[in-house]
C-alpha cells in the first residue's frame, strides 16, 4: 500500500499530536498532568521495545536542560543551617557571658604582687613542705616598666630565669603588656582547653586588663622553717 505507515512514523505522529503547545500547557496547569500521566501510565504499562521507546521519546519532549533550581540537597542544608544559627546563637551567647563571668570574678581591677606570691605559696603550705618553693622575681629596666617571672612550681636561680614557666611584662603604670604564660607567648599561640590555678588567674588577668601592682620586688617564696 502506498499510503502504509511504519509503525515507528504512527508512533511519531501520535506522539507529536499529543504534544502540541496547547496539550503541553494544559498538562502543566494540572502539575504537568502528572508528569504526562505517569509518562503515559509507565509507557503503557508494557516493558517491550517499543513501549520503551515511547517512554523514552516523551521524557525527550519533556526535558528541560537548563532549568536553574536549587539541588534538594542545597534546600535542605539552608534550612538546617538557618535553624541551627537561631538555636546555637542563643546557647553560644550564653556560654559567652557565662565565660565572662567566669573571668571578672578571677581578675580584679588590680592585684598586688605580693598577694600572688601568697596564693602561690599557700599550695605548698597545704602540702606541709618548707623552705623555697616558688620563683617570683623582679626585672626592673630604665623605661619604667618591668619582667615579673613566676613560677609556682619550680625554684629558679636569677640566672635560670627563663626557664620561669610564666613571664609578665609590666608597664609603670601597673598594665600586663605582654606574657608568656606556661611557656606558651599568649600573642603567638592559641590556648586550648581550660587552664587551672595560677595559669588560669594570670589569663583572666591579661584578657581583662588587671593592673598588676609591683608592691615587693624581695617577695617572700618560702614556707616553714627555712
Amino acid at each position: 500500500m502506498a499510503n502504509a505507515i511504519s509503525l515507528d512514523e504512527a508512533i511519531s505522529h501520535a506522539v507529536a499530536a499529543k504534544l502540541d503547545s496547547a496539550f503541553v500547557e494544559k498538562e502543566i496547569d494540572i502539575r504537568v498532568q502528572k508528569l504526562v500521566s505517569k509518562v503515559v501510565d509507565r509507557a503503557l504499562r508494557s516493558y517491550s521495545e517499543t513501549g520503551k521507546l515511547i517512554e523514552q521519546k516523551i521524557e525527550e519532549a519533556l526535558r528541560v536542560d537548563r532549568l536553574d533550581l536549587p539541588s534538594y540537597g542545597e534546600t535542605v542544608s539552608k534550612i538546617l543551617k538557618a535553624q541551627i544559627e537561631a538555636k546555637v546563637s542563643k546557647l553560644v551567647a550564653g556560654k559567652l557571658a557565662a565565660d565572662m563571668d567566669e573571668l571578672r570574678n578571677l581578675a580584679p581591677q588590680e592585684i598586688r604582687l605580693s598577694a600572688i606570691a601568697e596564693e602561690m605559696l599557700q599550695e605548698h603550705r597545704d602540702d606541709g613542705k618548707h623552705g623555697n618553693v616558688i620563683t617570683v622575681m623582679v626585672e626592673r629596666n630604665e623605661y619604667g616598666s618591668a619582667w615579673v617571672y613566676l613560677d609556682e612550681d619550680e625554684v629558679h636561680s636569677e640566672r635560670d630565669k627563663y626557664q620561669c614557666k610564666h613571664r609578665l611584662l609590666v608597664l609603670d603604670d601597673g598594665t600586663i603588656s605582654g606574657a608568656s604564660i606556661a611557656h606558651r607567648d599568649i600573642k603567638k599561640s592559641l590556648h586550648v582547653g581550660r587552664a587551672y590555678g595560677l595559669e588560669q588567674k594570670l589569663r583572666a588577668y591579661v584578657a581583662c586588663g588587671t593592673k598588676l601592682i609591683l608592691d615587693d620586688d624581695a617577695v617572700i617564696t618560702g614556707v616553714g622553717d627555712y
